[in-house]
């Protein structure tokens, strides 16, 4: 079985996005595909559902995923033990990030860092805000990019970079055709919101305590894993 192959496949099934994972890898993304359908060929069954823009991992995707992850571990500490002996400074770096991060944010770093550094290998795990934290504080992965807050006093924490958010609707929503938006205009209409453990959705929430609302008044119609789902 073509180590690639497999590489490719653990990338996809980490960003769960066919674009993304090209991107990270530098590859296009037909070639990503035909990539993960030889996999597929191999087994003899699908890994991935896919979905109107939307895949995720089949029950057999979840197996040779977590497969996956264990055979580049030992990898890499191969790797790693061959350029101790040889005097070999490159390395591997794990690199845990919360979901809209590691649809939005990474691709492009990780693009530019391997250009850089490209005898460094980089493993991404993809979590909420909560689970990158976790897998922190677990020594599972080197450094962890999220975008809610950290509360945990013994881990270092340091703002990397700003970002926006920005509430939007339908063109034909009637707050569509306001220059302005009020945050007790929110309460009003049916809202759209991250999962509870969101980095995202805790952000929102605290600036409806600073407005002097609670989350709990939001009128929340749907609740979805991703910014991108959104």
């Amino acid at each position: 079985m073509s180590d690639r192959r497999l590489q490719v496949f653990h990338t996809v099934a980490g960003v769960l996005s066919f674009t993304k994972a090209a991107e990270i890898l530098n590859m296009t993304q037909p070639a990503v595909t035909f990539q993960v359908r030889q996999l597929e060929e191999d087994f003899n069954t699908r890994l991935f559902d896919r979905g109107h823009n939307k895949i995720s991992l089949t029950e057999a995707g979840e197996v040779v995923d977590g497969y996956a992850e264990k055979i580049f571990e030992l990898y890499g500490d191969m790797q790693e033990s061959v350029k101790r002996l040889t005097g070999d400074n490159t390395g591997n770096i794990t690199i845990g990030a919360s979901t809209t991060i590691a649809e939005y944010m990474l691709p492009a770093l990780l693009g530019d860092f391997k250009e850089r550094f490209p005898d460094v290998s980089i493993r991404l795990k993809v979590a909420n805000t909560t689970g990158v934290v976790t897998m922190v504080e677990d020594n599972a992965i080197d450094l962890g990019i999220v975008e809610g807050e950290v509360n945990n006093k013994l881990l270092l924490v340091d703002a990397c970079q700003v970002d926006k958010l920005f509430v939007i609707v339908a063109t034909e929503h009637p707050l569509s055709k306001q220059p302005t938006l009020q945050t007790s205009e929110l309460l009003e209409h049916p809202f759209i919101f991250r999962e509870g453990c969101s980095g995202t959705r805790s952000v929102i929430a605290r600036y409806l305590e600073k407005a002097g609302f609670q989350e709990s008044q939001l009128n929340i119609a749907l609740e979805l894993g991703s910014t991108e789902a959104i």
